[in-house]
Order: C-alpha cells, then sequence, then structure tokens
C-alpha cells in the first residue's frame, strides 16, 4: 500500500512539472507572438489603425498556435512614440469535461518604441 501510495505522488509530481512546463511555454509563445506582429505590421500601417491591425494579427496568431485566448483580453494602444500591448490568458491546469477546474492566469505586457512608417 505504501508503494501505491509513493506511485501516485510520483504521478502527480510528473503533472505539476509537465502543467508548469505548458504554462512556460504558452508564456514564449505569446511573448513569440507580439515581437513578431508587432514588428511585422506596426512600420506598414498607417498611425490612424495601427493598434487595430496590431491587435487583430495577434489574435490571429493566437488562434493559430493553439492558445485560448478573449479577444477582450488583448489590448493594444498607440501612443505616438510607443506600442504598448498587454495580453490576458489562463492557463488550464485541471480540465474536466471541457470544462476548467484550476487555471493559472497568465499576463504579457510590452511597450515598444513606434518605429517609422516604411
Amino acid at each position: 500500500m505504501k508503494a501505491l501510495g509513493w506511485v501516485f505522488v510520483a504521478i502527480g509530481c510528473v503533472y505539476v512539472f509537465y502543467c508548469a512546463a505548458m504554462a512556460v511555454w504558452s508564456y514564449l509563445e505569446v511573448t513569440s507572438v507580439v515581437e513578431e506582429v508587432v514588428n511585422e505590421r506596426a512600420s506598414r500601417t498607417e498611425r490612424q489603425e495601427r493598434a487595430t491591425r496590431v491587435r487583430d494579427d495577434i489574435v490571429k496568431k493566437m488562434t493559430a498556435s493553439g492558445i485560448n485566448v478573449d479577444e477582450r483580453a488583448i489590448s493594444v494602444s498607440d501612443e505616438g512614440k510607443t506600442i504598448d500591448v498587454s495580453v490576458r490568458w489562463n492557463w488550464p491546469v485541471i480540465v474536466y469535461q471541457e470544462r476548467e477546474y484550476l487555471a493559472v492566469p497568465m499576463k504579457h505586457e510590452r511597450t515598444f518604441p513606434a518605429p517609422e512608417r516604411r
């Protein structure tokens, strides 16, 4: 019986490590997508529509990468000389029958210098 208890502890430790690794992966993926979109899109659009285009492209690429992010949780603001990007999402830890019982809230905020239009 004692050995069975240690097996459950080992399985729990592996699951915690897996969840942590996947949460780190999602953070790195979000960071990568935000940097890529801002570097690609910000210099190609006019200032009036820059924030909207960057936000729309971030939503598209997040969906394509498999990270579930609510559109309302992505904010992009163009402050003239800087572009502020904020992304919030939850990484599910315990899911049963497509319902999240435990999720880790995550956030990525970054300010980029606004590039000159090409």
